[in-house]
């Protein structure tokens, strides 16, 4: 089939209604051969549909069957529904129906792996075209391992939105590859492939970044031309680049609610029979003439149709001839009060549609005609229900990717995405800590928090397990529940002998239904970095849900839309300090409710989320023990605030109150000394003065360091905590303080709070309450630079032998180890770190930890620096002559050394030997170098890389240092990037330190032998040994300049750390990597990277430590007990423990790094390749890990 046949049946079979012969084409076509005769005929009725899907399914038959080359079954379905809104609505219900024809239980009793499935609403214009797939439920066995359950195997489904009101676009991406191969027969997996919706998310963001870069240039033209503008836009503080964000904003939330058939309605029609796509149409002219579409459509769309009430007219818009609902919403208030109707904003028409041709052969690439192209749902997604189309959850995603992008940066961010670099919009953004929390971790962390508060609440009525299970599988038992209560009632009253329908919730669940129910009506939740809003907007749909089933047992009539507007009212809450993100939060909450409204002749306006969601500073606040007399009348103003709808009684009450707030706040400089924007007592006083705090706080605080914030900040954070650190410290403090006692906190952070010494005020406070669960995540953020994991806590004081459940899952997320600890090891461990309490780990933890512990009391204060080191040198001398073999000590009992010298200007200073690697990389460098110093290539008449390379040949190597020097010393030390070296190290310049006099080691060589080793680190992560290739100019004039200026302020002044180790051998490691890599240091000067330490006790060499500290033990220790990130500090390693060897023991060690040096010598010489060497190395790791184990009394 070629490229235009293809898109000739997709278009055929998904942009036109229902029709089965051409889906049984486009089958054929995408499987090549299926089996027909394993077609069934249409099934209706209680003989072919099981009772509980009655109410929602109508008729099914199976097309046939095709079966992979993995062997895996996937028959192809049509499912006929019942109700038009259960394509929209009860997506659980079709999913389980698949579910249980696929397990068997349904239909044929054979068992299926996936289906692809055409559920097609009763007037056929619009279905889904869905792959549902069985999914597993993994439960726990006695053993704690995790085993698959088979009672309950939900389905996850993809779908297609497809039908006469949608485009094919996004079908047709994923869907042409597999047809135009006639030869082609996908699996299973290729099928999920084309499913995926995260391609379509990311295809399409990258085409929205490009639409916001063009508005926001068109938008900077017209701010340039036109006066009236420009003025407008300075008055009230507007930037192109926050109203270019706010503009596609607002498109894209029209996108969304114009999928509802909202838009365009006739008068005396009911919503819903809206053209669905209306903005188009507007567009098209089709509802009134325009000259620009956004000054003359656009703004009065936003501004008067969608913000102000004409309820009294049915909703009719005298200007569009049509109706527009009343939607309220901040949304549709003009930026910063901007005065849309006097001043003209002519953006040009083209910039929303045209007829340019894209690179991918369509036609416009304009707003409207990008948006066209793809479909928008506005459910959002859940972990078994992903639809193949752009979900409010999309919001969340670009404020993550946009959020960075300011108007002083906005040429910054261009040029990165210019550079075409991988990983350089990643960088652009982390400066911002925002990361975007992927789905299925919000839906655990708000399921874990539930699970853990309602156990908390009604532990003496109902088990955890119990409680479990009702939060866990409320999606799959649902619709079992609403048949088993009729089913039981019958039997109740005589009508029914027996059911097969029972109850899959347990009966404790039941007796306290109302209880619970009331628990999670009134439940108060935060997020204090609430971000683009995923876990209110993941804790809403959780609670809504539970309440839904609890409402069967309760014989309540509840819907889903009065379910969520009482959760936003009353139980949800967020700030964030970014007023960008609370805008896209706010959307969220609307889009949530907008799609559960079905009332067709009257829809709500929607709710005033401003005293909801907040924009402040949430870690600074007043005292801790200060309460606002006047929280009682605020709370009353916000509550009347929350549903108004009149624009000037709203104005009003936002007025009252934010005066009533901005006179307690700016007293704050004045009465604590920092300046404050936001208090949670102020702001949310309801939840104080009932409960004392919230039910639950539940975040993805901004991985932010300290180094990245404003002085002003860190003074503000040390006068309120008393410390400053990475901002998610200060979040874990600042969620115990706004939670109840007996209140759950669930965090997912950055992990280093594990082990660093920097993080044991917050190891402490987490001990001093109760740690329910740790789940080690590793990364799942796309653009996150660390691993993370998330701590679930309850506010309270740990009773006496509790236990912590612990999850691994670095190696499957989805498939966790799992593993308990008594929370008081945690304590008892040295430095109270958190480690993953593996078998080993704990063997480890009841070995060495006790002493390490005792040492690290007595000895660590005079360990900690080579000053004090120096300092209390007789005792500690005193110390290692009572040392005997067997004995357990630190490393920094028996070592000294530390951090060398910082030059500060590697340039000057350091050269590669030549005829290495890196002389060669130097060489290549030069050229390109070169031509950064434009002034002088314009006055040498240099115009490429070419020519740059010829002036360079004509000198000699001095010449061409001479002239790099003098380059950098007239244009700025970092004119050739920040350490550049550029000196060639001939073996004429090198002197051999062993004929070195003491004077000439302390202060410098005179004559033209001047270069000696440098040891700077090896980015190469050479165990044993490694020879440096980098060489100082230890000159006398050299030496004098660092010694004199060393530690002085300014820049290019360096630092001459511990001299007094210089020229001396001992050991090094690579600080930057997953495992331990250590190698004999030899006489050299070693700088800031090159970490060394050198014994100074004759019971052990520098060779047994080397030994020792390559051993995969030694890089378990230093993971789960010393520091969980990637660098290996001096200090890390002065906490390490050491077993005092034998004199026999000794000699085995150092025998046996003998051998390793070898065998990495001679392939430095080229004697052995890499891969020989590296197969030698791996023999001998293999027997230092056994001896290590032996030595520490750990080996099996």
């Amino acid at each position: 089939m070629n490229r235009g046949q293809a898109i000739g049946l997709i278009k055929l079979t998904f942009e036109e209604p229902f029709n089965k012969d051409n889906f049984v084409k486009f089958i054929a076509n995408l499987l090549k051969k299926y089996d027909i005769t394993k077609a069934l005929e249409p099934r209706i009725g209680i003989q072919g549909i099981t009772e509980k899907y009655l109410e929602f399914i109508g008729s099914w038959e199976r097309i046939g069957r095709y079966v992979d080359e993995g062997g895996k079954k996937i028959d192809i379905l049509v499912v006929k529904l019942r109700r038009e809104f259960s394509l929209y609505h009860a997506r659980s219900a079709q999913r389980n129906f698949v579910a249980e024809y696929l397990s068997g239980k349904l239909g044929t009793n054979t068992i299926k792996d996936a289906a692809l499935v055409a559920f097609v609403a009763p007037n056929d214009e619009d279905w889904r075209f869905s792959l549902v797939k069985l999914d597993y439920t993994f439960q726990e066995n006695p053993l704690g391992k995790i085993k698959v359950e088979k009672e309950l195997t939900p389905a996850k489904r993809w779908s297609f939105l497809v039908g006469k009101n949608e485009k094919s676009h996004t079908a047709q991406s994923r869907f042409l590859p597999l047809l135009e191969n006639d030869y082609f027969k996908p699996t299973l997996s290729d099928l999920e492939k084309a499913f995926d919706v995260e391609v379509v998310t990311k295809e399409f963001f990258e085409k929205y970044r490009d639409l916001f870069i063009k508005t926001k240039l068109e938008l900077d033209k017209l701010v340039q031309r036109d006066l009236k503008v420009s003025k407008e836009f300075k008055i009230k503080n507007i930037s192109t680049v926050d109203f270019a964000k706010k503009l596609l904003g607002q498109i894209t939330f029209l996108y969304f609610l114009q999928k509802k058939g909202w838009f365009g309605v006739e008068k005396g029609k009911p919503w819903t029979t809206g053209p669905k796509d209306f903005i188009r149409k507007l567009f098209n002219k089709e509802f009134v003439d325009y000259k620009n579409f956004y000054n003359d459509i656009l703004e009065p769309l936003f501004y008067e149709a969608l913000r102000i009430d004409r309820s009294d007219n049915e909703h009719y818009y005298n200007r569009f001839n049509c109706k527009i609902p009343f939607l309220n919403g901040g949304l549709f208030d003009p930026p910063n009060g901007f005065d849309w109707v006097n001043v003209d904003v002519l953006l040009p028409n083209e910039l929303f549609s045209n007829r340019n041709k894209t690179k991918e052969g369509d036609v416009g690439d304009g707003i409207l005609d990008v948006f066209d192209r793809y479909n928008f749902t506005v459910n959002e997604e859940e972990p078994l229900e992903k639809e193949v189309a752009l979900d409010p959850e999309l919001l969340g995603k670009i404020y993550e990717k946009l959020n960075a992008i300011r108007q002083d940066n906005f040429d910054q961010y261009v040029k990165v995405l210019n550079s075409g670099k991988k990983g350089e919009e990643a960088k652009f953004n982390k400066e911002y800590g925002v990361y975007y929390t992927p789905p299925e971790i919000v839906h655990y962390m708000c399921q874990e928090s539930l699970i853990n508060y309602l156990e908390t609440e009604i532990k003496d009525k109902v088990n955890k397990k119990e409680i479990e299970e009702f939060v866990r599988h409320v999606d799959f038992i649902l619709e079992n529940e609403r048949i088993a209560i009729k089913k039981n009632e019958k039997i109740s009253i005589g009508e029914q002998k027996q059911t097969k329908y029972e109850y899959k919730i347990s009966q404790s669940i039941i007796e306290n239904a109302k209880e619970i129910d009331k628990i999670l009506s009134d439940i108060a939740i935060c997020d204090p970095a609430v971000g683009s809003g995923a876990f209110p907007i993941g804790m809403m749909h959780q609670i809504v849900k539970l309440r839904q089933l609890l409402a069967i047992y309760l014989n309540k009539e509840i819907n889903s839309y009065d379910l969520k507007r009482h959760c936003i009212e009353n139980s949800l809450y967020g700030v964030d300090i970014d007023a960008g993100a609370v805008e896209i939060c706010k959307l969220r909450f609307w889009l949530s409710m907008i799609v559960d409204e079905d009332d067709f002749h009257n829809i709500k306006p929607l709710p005033n989320l401003d005293y909801k969601v907040v924009c402040g500073d949430s870690l600074l606040g007043f005292p801790e023990n200060w309460n606002s007399p006047i929280g009682k009348e605020i709370q009353e103003l916000m509550d009347k605030y929350f549903s108004e709808t009149n624009p000037l009684k709203k104005l009003e009450l936002k007025q009252k109150i934010d005066e009533k707030i901005k006179w307690r706040l700016e007293k704050s400089q004045e009465n604590f000394g920092y300046k404050i924007n936001f208090d949670f007592k102020l702001f949310f006083p309801k939840v104080f003065r009932e409960k004392g705090g919230f039910d639950i706080v539940i975040s993805n605080p901004p991985y932010v360091s300290t180094k990245g914030v404003n002085e002003e900040l860190k003074i503000s954070l040390k006068k309120y905590y008393g410390f400053a650190d990475d901002l998610y410290n200060h979040f874990f403090f600042k969620g115990f303080q706004i939670l109840k006692n007996n209140g759950i906190l669930t965090y997912i952070t950055s992990k280093t709070y594990w082990t660093i010494q920097t993080k044991k005020n917050l190891r402490d406070l987490l001990l001093e309450n109760t740690i329910l669960q740790i789940f080690d995540t590793a990364n799942p953020f796309e653009s996150a630079m660390v691993d993370t994991s998330v701590i679930i806590v309850k506010k309270s004081q740990p009773e006496p032998g509790h236990q912590i459940t612990f999850l691994d899952g670095k190696n499957n997320i989805t498939q966790p180890e799992k593993y308990t600890i008594q929370q008081n090891d945690y304590t008892n461990v040295p430095n109270k770190v958190i480690f993953i309490p593996t078998d080993f780990n704990k063997k480890i933890y009841q070995k060495l930890a006790k002493k390490v512990n005792e040492l690290l009391i007595k000895w660590w204060d005079k360990i900690s620096t080579s000053k004090n080191i120096e300092k209390y040198k007789k005792e500690l001398e005193i110390y290692r002559k009572s040392l005997k073999p067997g004995d357990i000590t630190l490393l920094g009992l028996i070592t000294e050394g530390g951090q060398g010298l910082a030059t500060a200007n590697n340039g000057k200073y350091i050269g590669v030997l030549e005829g290495t690697k890196w002389a060669d990389k130097v060489r290549n460098e030069r050229p390109e170098k070169l031509l950064l110093v434009e002034q002088f290539c314009k006055k040498e008449n240099i115009k490429s890389k070419a020519d740059a390379q010829a002036y360079l040949n004509n000198l000699k190597e001095k010449e061409i240092r001479q002239l790099f020097d003098e380059l950098k010393e007239k244009y700025g030390r970092d004119v050739f990037g920040q350490g550049w070296i550029y000196r060639i190290v001939s073996y004429e310049e090198i002197v051999d330190v062993d004929y070195l006099t003491d004077d000439e080691k302390l202060n410098g060589i005179r004559g033209d032998k001047t270069f000696v080793p440098y040891d700077k680190g090896d980015k190469d992560g050479n165990r044993w040994y490694a020879p440096t290739p980098y060489y100082i100019d230890w000159s006398r004039e050299n030496v004098k300049f660092l010694k004199e200026n060393s530690g002085k302020k300014g820049e290019g002044m360096p630092v001459v750390r511990n001299p007094q180790f210089y020229f001396r051998e001992g050991f090094c490691w690579t600080d930057v990597s997953y495992d331990v890599r250590c190698r004999i240091k030899e006489k050299s000067i070693h700088d800031v990277l090159s970490m060394s330490l050198f014994p100074n006790t004759s019971m052990v060499s520098a060779k047994f430590i080397v030994s020792i500290l390559n051993s995969g033990f030694i890089s378990t220790y230093l993971n789960a007990f010393v520091n969980t990130t990637v660098h290996f500090q001096i200090n890390d390693a002065r906490q390490l423990p050491i077993i005092i060897p034998t004199l026999e023991q000794l000699r085995v060690f150092e025998s046996l790094c003998d051998r390793a040096i070898a065998i990495q010598k001679q392939k430095f010489n080229g004697v052995l390749t890499n891969q020989e060497a590296q197969k030698k190395l791996d023999d001998i790791q293999k027997e230092l890990d056994e001896l290590v184990l032996e030595l520490y009394g750990l080996k099996e």
